[in-house]
């Protein structure tokens, strides 16, 4: 996976905690190790990390919830405008690399 996949799934990233999860599963494997700039490293890595924090809290207030099949409210209400947010943020720092 290359930034430019990354950013064009970070698209449909929010749309609901399962498809944010497996965004920062993508965003955790992605190899920015071959940039050579430490302030951009950085700035990644601390960005994934508050997307973690986002997932491991929607993922446990569902798993809390029963795991229903529609999630969609409790989404929306609590974690989506994080989840955009935090999504935005690592996209720009994607495309500064660029």
């Amino acid at each position: 996976m290359n930034a430019e996949d990354l950013v064009e799934r970070a698209q449909t990233a929010a749309k609901d905690h399962l498809k944010y999860a497996r965004f920062v599963q993508d965003a955790e494997i992605f190899q920015a190790d071959a940039v050579q700039d430490e302030k951009w490293k950085s700035a990644y890595r601390a960005c994934w990390f508050e997307l973690e924090i986002v997932n491991a809290l929607a993922l446990d207030d569902w798993e809390s919830s029963g795991k229903p099949d529609d999630w969609s409210a409790t989404w929306n209400e609590r974690y989506k405008k994080d989840a955009e947010e935090l999504i935005a943020n690592l996209c720009a720092i994607l495309l500064q690399q660029q």
